[in-house]
Formats: C-alpha cells, sequence, structure tokens
C-alpha cells in the first residue's frame, strides 16, 4: 500500500535523523515544493485543454493523475513533520 512505503520511508528518515545520518526536513522545503506542484498541475490542466488529439489528453490525464498524488502525500507529511 502506498501509504504505508511512506511511513517506512518516514521512519526511515527519523532513524537517520536520531543517528545525525540526514538533515531535518523543513516545512517551508516542504511548502515550496507543493507551490511548484500546484503551478505544474495548472499548466498540466491548461495543456489538456489546448491539446487536440485524444492521445495527448489522456497522457496528460496521466501525469494529472501522478501530480495530484504527490501533492497528497507533500500535504501528508507537511502535516507530519509539523
Amino acid at each position: 500500500m502506498v501509504v504505508r512505503k511512506s511511513i517506512d520511508k518516514l521512519d526511515a528518515y527519523y532513524n537517520r535523523l536520531n543517528a545525525d545520518k540526514a538533515d531535518k526536513i523543513k516545512a517551508s522545503h516542504v511548502e515550496a515544493v507543493l507551490d511548484k506542484l500546484q503551478k505544474k498541475l495548472k499548466l498540466l490542466k491548461s495543456e489538456r485543454e489546448e491539446a487536440k488529439k485524444d492521445s495527448k489528453k489522456k497522457r496528460i490525464e496521466g501525469k494529472i493523475v501522478v501530480v495530484k498524488e504527490q501533492i497528497k502525500r507533500g500535504k501528508w507529511l507537511l502535516e507530519t513533520i509539523q
């Protein structure tokens, strides 16, 4: 399950953090990435509307799904580290 993988990765991060092998994730960094993802989502949506071929629209739809999932994970991470 995707959530389980994210939790495992976060646990591994905290283990590295406690061993002084990783820097602390800053909320501002996560927020910056979320901003970039929001801009990318907006761009993809406008590209989808301009696309004429169905195949291109489907490819863009796939990218939109991925970006939405990344945004969801980013928000979860932001809540977790705050």
